[in-house]
């Protein structure tokens, strides 16, 4: 087999690291055609030039990676990105310490392979790796926060020691999504509009990049009213993310549903609040062009309102592709003042990629974008706290409520370089939900904020805004409250990209493949 040794094994490294999976008996069958003895030559090099793109193909396929198909669609974006950021993104794909693990591998090749049989280490590898799977490791974001009961107490396949079989999961997830069919959130019944609603959409911020950037106990979180501990966004990319919550009032649904166009009205979480008398308002501090986002907003999401105009306020740094990235206290602040005094309550949108990653800022000396995450994310928690103390200094009955869309996968694992986000891993779907009570009667701080530690998504963020806007805080004061947010409906744990599903089920989390292969996460398929 000669140098092709090397291929199967480190290809073994990586199944055992949790880096790739491993289809054994394809990898069997490529390592046994290219052990096979050929004598003439050019068989031998038509071997070769048939089994290098098989090589690659069985790569391809053992990966993580999206299927061919989705990965070309999203080709054509790489030329929207800054020459810079693509630099940086084949940097993490091909980090020095793994370049340097592949040249030690070559080296003790070449000094050792007239001692060592490597084909015959290959083969045993691939024998064994049929008999014995990696055990399961746990993702990042699992670190911390990890519901010890809620997430079971709902799971559609029961609690089970042993792992479930594909059939099982399958027929456990279409339960699910048949369970969520018929909830809605109803926000007739609700009252007219009671208070001013700001929902502030964060791109790239969960719970593990909090983590991960020790900020947790940042002072921001702590001024809220309401926090969520354990809720799923669902979703990994921006697009998706936000139209969930633009169909929260609805119980969740299968990602490609989202753009089928064929859900009810009441689904739609802006046209609910627009029948309830609020005025509806968009504000980016993006331009809203890469994917097509803003017509996203518009086309599945039923906002009811085009983006406002984001030209005043000053640039604060350079996106992914180019394009100007605003200030967000000076855009929330600006939208603030030119509201103030209006007799209707408004419901705004607010949507940022001041944490995207990619991002330049101005004097930071370009580099890895991941090194001025933390300066941005200082800066953006500083701007929405100057943006807090505006509306409470207003005295304006007002729920701000803080819905990131998804993480910015920081730390990264072993399926996946930092900011690869194509597994919906709860490091990157567990995001920071918190809710403020500004000017509502009976709510006042009393103490540290409400958590709300049950596993929760969309569903449960909008029957609470509903039964704010019922009992518009005065019921019971603090009391109330808390009986209001035991009451709302905790949701299974089912995150989804492009195919790609983690569910949560018999107390353990699984991925299914776009291929309908089902894996304990950190437990490779194949």
């Amino acid at each position: 087999m000669g140098p092709w040794s090397l291929y199967f094994l480190a290809k073994l490294g990586l199944y055992y690291g949790h880096g790739i999976g491993l289809h054994w008996l394809l990898n069997l069958l490529l390592a046994t055609a290219l052990a096979w003895p050929l004598q003439r030559p050019a068989w031998r090099r038509g071997r070769t030039v048939l089994t290098v793109p098989a090589a690659l193909a069985l790569l391809y396929a053992d990966s993580y990676l999206p299927p061919p198909a989705q990965l070309l669609d999203r080709a054509g974006a790489l030329g929207d990105f800054r020459a810079g950021y693509l630099l940086e993104l084949v940097q993490r794909a091909l980090p020095l310490p793994a370049l340097l693990a592949a040249a030690l591998m070559v080296l003790l090749y070449f000094v050792l392979h007239q001692r060592l049989r490597f084909a015959t280490l290959a083969f045993a590898g691939l024998l064994i790796a049929a008999v014995l799977p990696p055990a399961p490791a746990a993702p990042a974001g699992q670190r911390a926060d990890r519901p010890e009961n809620a997430a079971d107490a709902s799971d559609a396949a029961g609690d089970s020691a042993a792992p479930l079989a594909a059939a099982r999961l399958d027929a456990a997830l279409q339960a699910y999504y048949d369970s969520q069919r018929g909830k809605a959130v109803s926000f007739a019944r609700a009252g007219a509009a009671r208070f001013d609603l700001v929902l502030l959409s964060i791109c790239s911020l969960s719970r593990d990049d909090l983590d991960f950037e020790h900020a947790l106990d940042a002072p921001l979180l702590a001024r809220f009213d309401i926090v969520f501990t354990h809720f799923n966004s669902a979703a990994t990319y921006s697009g998706p993310a936000v139209l969930r919550l633009l169909h929260g009032t609805c119980g969740q649904t299968p990602q490609a549903a989202l753009y089928s166009g064929t859900a009810a009205d009441t689904c739609y979480l802006f046209r609910n609040l627009a029948d309830a008398g609020y005025e509806p308002a968009l504000l980016l501090n993006h331009d809203g062009r890469f994917g097509h986002f803003a017509q996203e907003l518009r086309d599945s999401g039923g906002v009811g309102a085009e983006p406002l105009d984001n030209r005043g306020a000053a640039v604060a740094m350079q996106a992914f592709d180019g394009s100007p990235v605003r200030s967000d206290y000076a855009l929330l602040s600006q939208w603030w003042q030119r509201g103030a005094g209006a007799d209707a309550h408004r419901a705004l949108l607010y949507n940022t990629i001041t944490l995207h990653d990619g991002n330049r800022v101005p004097g930071a000396g370009g580099g890895d974008s991941r090194a001025s995450y933390a300066p941005r994310l200082h800066t953006l928690l500083a701007d929405l706290g100057r943006f807090l103390d505006l509306v409470e200094a207003s005295g304006r009955p007002t729920v701000v409520v803080l819905i990131p869309e998804h993480g910015a996968a920081l730390r990264g694992d072993a399926a996946q370089v930092p900011g690869l986000r194509e597994l919906p891993t709860r490091a990157i779907t567990q995001v920071p939900v918190a809710v403020k009570l500004i000017g509502l009667a009976g709510v006042g701080r009393g103490g540290p904020p409400l958590r709300v530690d049950r596993p929760a998504s969309y569903l449960s963020l909008t029957t609470l805004i509903a039964g704010l806007n019922a009992v518009d805080g005065a019921a019971g004061g603090r009391a109330g409250l808390e009986r209001l947010l035991r009451a709302l409906p905790a949701t299974q744990w089912v995150a989804e990209n492009e195919g790609t599903v983690l569910f949560h089920a018999g107390g353990r989390d699984y991925l299914r493949t776009p291929a309908g292969e089902w894996s304990e996460v950190g437990t490779p398929p194949g």
